[in-house]
């Protein structure tokens, strides 16, 4: 895993579940594979909807529980 960046989207316009849950399943793959050769990931996001601020603060306070990506 030489990659040094990862760039993920989905199409704006017609937006499924299912670009979601490839992107998560990516990211989840990614983080595996970096905790195995012991190297850090860092995830940078955009766009999410307002109901989510409260989460994204409790992230920034690293007070983050993960299962309300589940929910995604």
């Amino acid at each position: 895993m030489n990659a040094r960046a990862v760039y993920l989207g989905e199409a704006e316009q017609v937006p499924t579940k299912d670009d979601k849950e490839l992107e998560l399943e990516i990211v989840r793959n990614l983080r595996k594979r970096c905790v195995e050769s012991q190297r850090q990931i860092s995830v940078a996001l955009e766009a999410f909807p307002l109901d989510f601020q409260d989460q994204l603060n409790q992230y920034m306070d690293k007070r983050f529980v993960y299962t309300f990506l589940l929910q995604i």
